[in-house]
């Protein structure tokens, strides 16, 4: 039997000897996911060690009153260090995986300097202004606090650092170089340096115990970044650097709201209790916690393994295995952390008994506090899942909402139940944070399930799909295109619909300019030269085009283009809206294949629809044309509902007809007669004349002219004028040049002599054209330049039998072309609730649309009126 039973041992030992070697040989994505998880898994076990040592023995050495002014102080510590590097902490596992993915060394070596010398700077003035308000406030503050205040502000910098090359180094998979300066090295040297101050005979003080904690954190800070600097050498070759910090910040300050919240609900119970019970109690409930932390190990080394992994999947598209990443993170956490509660349950009391006898007294805070733990840790590491993928904003909505009704049930529960108020205010808290991550995750992604439950497919409100871009995708997802690839067994939907950036759709040019000549109604500002210009303005790189496809055909056909940009109406609803291009483009209508016309507007609508978007705005869309006729009927075919924010009319020019009848009979001959003598008086300076630019050469020449006429007049003052806009000024060399190649670009100027007096700018498609922009020499006004310019400019456009009409795109009742040019052309903006939660608050989005519109009139008037001069 002996024999046996060493023989079973011994097969025991062999067989998990072979599993182990297995493992460390196996290099798929789950097997390193897998060890990175156990390696952190271990490295926060010995941490808890340490760390569980060193609070035995600072709350033996200092005894419960010090201790507690201790605890109390390095919870700022961590509050402030876990928030000031807002979001660059997390950012890196955003970021290296993405510039890595598309060979973007410059930025790569950028941001792996970048980061963390904002991060540092930030933390250094957050630093200095809690090192101001403690000396302003010294004296409302207990005594006993203010220098171990004093010290912990000098902790955050580099706090801060390590906690950035904390990212920086999980996200390369050296979960070593990442956690063990924090974890192992840090708590050795407090630990040491404690030794070291007891052998010399300082006082057991919180000062004490905060100076030797300062020396340890400036040390572990220089030696993780020796040790990273050395890695990333060997990784990273050297090279220029290229710097996206408001990109960076952009996407981390979302991440930072969500971690802050995250903190903020980690530590607000002990702040608050110590607002109303003594270092004692504080003490005592600080123990309990770091005894059932140790549960919350499991979960940290889990979500440093597969947080990055998240994104690099959701890049790449593969569905199945983001899934199956996400239900085993949650396996991984509940069932150790369940075993985990156990143990800690059963080995409490003598636990707490190590740190002081009168520590037992909280023993039963441990079961109020596994509760909480043991929720969070049924859905996984579901925060940094949201995250990852772009649903930053719900997330720190969500933690939000969960530190608000922390801070409400701690001030509510602490005064008449002590510390028990703070456990059950933090364990409510994380269950209603557990439930909330679960259904969101459900909702928007698909994704998520219990750790015992089966693989149920869930349809995402926001598919995970591809732009081909692996920034954007990163920034974007899942507000990226929805690729309607058909399911294996399901019907081939005639239509395919994708968000494309402007260059993604420039890659298809040939196809773009087909579709602008079928399109129902030409709309230059959705055309390929308009865009490709426009990518030179600021507002220009944020635009996407939402694009239909026709795929009844042998080859996919372009049938919709619609130029778009993120807008927000209402808050957690995310929309889109007609790009106008920072206003240099006029007109909102899609272009629409007029052959195909139902297809695409009901393409278009449901393709929004399917991006995850629950609002779209339509700008300055024409109200009685076929355009219009075709998006109401998708509209309703659809299911959607539509309203109405406002609309305006301005004027514009339809061909046909004698120049001299049209002018007599729209601006009266009288006036005319008036406009003839200015001109006359005008040509008492000099001869006056008129000339039309149409080749590429004598379009730029003029264009050149009527940006310097430009820069002279009100807009050169006001600091508007396109000349001192390097952005605006390549913007409408390149549209210009473009258009004038094809003979769609012409510039009409009043010359006195050889001098510009006015100048307009006209472009065209098709049989479309838009009086875009005009310019006129102030210091003549008197002779009315620019009514003289229109006036010539109607009669050439009339006479021009290539033109049916053109838009004046002036604002609504514009003093002067109004008057010249007698047709109108109804323009209105639409909101069209893509979901069903978003059409019951449809009246709402346009309430407030129009709220915000009559906001920023007033306010405008408001500056206008303080701003002019007297």
């Amino acid at each position: 039997m002996d024999s046996i039973g060493e023989a079973d041992k011994t097969g025991l030992v062999s067989r998990l000897l072979a599993r182990l070697r297995a493992l460390k040989a196996d290099s798929s994505d789950t097997a390193v996911a897998q060890k990175m998880a156990g390696s952190a898994f271990l490295i926060r076990v010995v941490n808890a060690g340490i760390a569980f040592a060193s609070q035995i023995l600072l709350a033996r050495w200092m005894g419960q009153t010090e201790y507690g002014v201790y605890v109390y102080v390095w919870t700022w510590v961590l509050l402030l260090g876990g928030l000031t590097s807002f979001g660059l902490a997390s950012a890196p596992q955003r970021f290296i995986p993405q510039y890595a993915e598309s060979g973007d060394d410059g930025r790569l070596r950028g941001f792996l300097l970048g980061s963390r010398l904002m991060a540092v700077a930030m933390a250094t003035a957050i630093a200095a202004a809690g090192l101001l308000v403690i000396w302003l406030f010294s004296a409302h503050l207990q005594s006993w606090t203010v220098v171990p205040l004093y010290l912990a502000m000098f902790c955050v910098p580099m706090y801060v650092l390590t906690d950035v090359q904390d990212g920086i180094a999980r996200t390369n998979n050296w979960i070593d170089v990442a956690l063990a300066p924090a974890y192992f090295i840090r708590p050795l040297l407090i630990l040491g340096l404690l030794a070291m101050l007891g052998l010399t005979n300082f006082s057991p003080t919180a000062p004490t115990a905060m100076a030797a904690s300062l020396i340890a954190t400036w040390a572990t800070a220089v030696i993780q970044l020796l040790f990273l600097q050395r890695r990333l050498s060997r990784k990273v070759a050297p090279g220029p650097r290229a710097y996206e910090a408001k990109t960076w910040m952009t996407v981390s300050f979302p991440i930072f709201l969500v971690e802050g919240f995250y903190l903020s609900l980690a530590y607000a119970d002990v702040l608050i209790l110590t607002a109303f019970r003594p270092p004692h109690d504080v003490a005592i409930y600080y123990a309990c916690v770091k005894v059932m932390s140790l549960v919350a190990f499991i979960s940290f080394s889990v979500s440093a393994a597969v947080a990055h992994r998240f994104t690099e999947y959701a890049v790449a598209g593969e569905r199945e295995r983001l899934d199956a990443m996400v239900r085993d993170a949650a396996r991984w956490t509940f069932w150790p952390s369940l075993a985990g509660c156990a143990g800690l349950l059963a080995m409490g009391w003598p636990m707490l008994w190590l740190f002081g006898g009168d520590f037992t007294d909280g023993y039963y805070l441990l079961f109020v506090i596994a509760l909480g733990l043991l929720c969070r840790a049924t859905i996984g590491p579901l925060e940094r899942l949201l995250n990852m993928l772009g649903q930053q904003n719900v997330c720190a909505a969500i933690y939000g909402c969960a530190f608000a009704l922390n801070i409400t049930l701690c001030f509510a529960l602490i005064p008449s139940w002590g510390m028990l108020g703070a456990a059950v205010a933090t364990s409510v808290t994380q269950v209603f944070e557990s439930v909330a991550l679960f259904l969101v995750t459900r909702q928007r992604l698909g994704l998520g399930g219990l750790p015992w439950g089966r693989r149920q497919d869930h349809q995402a409100l926001y598919p995970l799909t591809s732009t081909g871009d692996a920034l954007t995708d990163a920034m974007a997802l899942p507000f990226a295109p929805v690729l309607d690839l058909p399911v294996p067994g399901e019907a081939r939907k005639p239509y395919h619909f994708e968000l494309l950036s402007i260059e993604a759709l420039a890659a298809r040019r040939a196809e773009w300019e087909q579709l602008a000549e079928r399109a129902i109604k030409r709309n230059l500002f959705a055309e390929a030269d308009f865009a490709a210009a426009a990518r030179h303005l600021r507002y220009g790189r944020d635009v996407r085009l939402a694009t239909v496809w026709d795929m009844t055909g042998a080859e996919p056909r372009l049938i919709c283009v619609a130029p778009v940009i993120e807008r927000r109406m209402l808050p957690l609803l995310p929309g889109l809206s007609s790009a106008l291009w920072g206003y240099f483009g006029a007109l909102g209508t899609p272009m629409i294949d007029a052959e195909r016309s139902e297809l695409a507007a009901r393409g278009l609508m449901l393709g929004l629809e399917g991006s995850g978007r629950a609002l779209f705005l339509f700008r300055f869309l024409p109200e009685n044309d076929a355009v219009m006729a075709a998006l109401r009927k998708a509209v309703a075919e659809t299911g959607h509902c539509m309203a109405r924010v406002d609309g305006h009319s301005r004027a514009m020019l339809r061909g046909g007809g004698d120049a001299e009848s049209f002018l007599a009979a729209s601006v009266s001959s009288k006036k005319l007669k008036e406009y003839r003598r200015q001109l006359r008086r005008l040509g008492d300076e000099a001869p006056v004349s008129f000339r039309e630019s149409r080749t590429p050469e004598e379009v730029s020449a003029a264009l050149d002219r009527f940006l310097e006429l430009e820069a002279r007049g009100w807009k050169g003052r006001g600091g508007s004028a396109m000349r001192g806009h390097p952005e605006q000024l390549g913007f409408v060399r390149d549209l210009f040049a473009r258009r004038a190649e094809k003979g769609e670009a012409r510039i009409i100027e009043l010359f006195a002599g050889e001098e510009t007096v006015a100048a307009g700018l006209v472009l065209q498609a098709g049989r479309q054209a838009w009086f875009y922009k005009i310019a006129y020499d102030e210091r003549r006004a008197r002779w009315s330049p620019g009514v003289q310019l229109t006036l010539e400019l109607t009669r050439r456009l009339l006479e021009d039998d290539t033109i049916d009409e053109v838009d004046s795109t002036a604002i609504a009742d514009h003093p002067m072309i109004n008057h010249i040019w007698r047709d109108r052309l109804e323009l209105a903006d639409h909101i069209v609730a893509l979901r069903a939660p978003a059409g019951r608050l449809l009246g709402l989005a346009v309430q407030g649309e129009r709220l915000r519109r009559s906001a920023r009139i007033r306010i405008r008037a408001i500056y206008a009126r303080l701003t002019e001069r007297p």
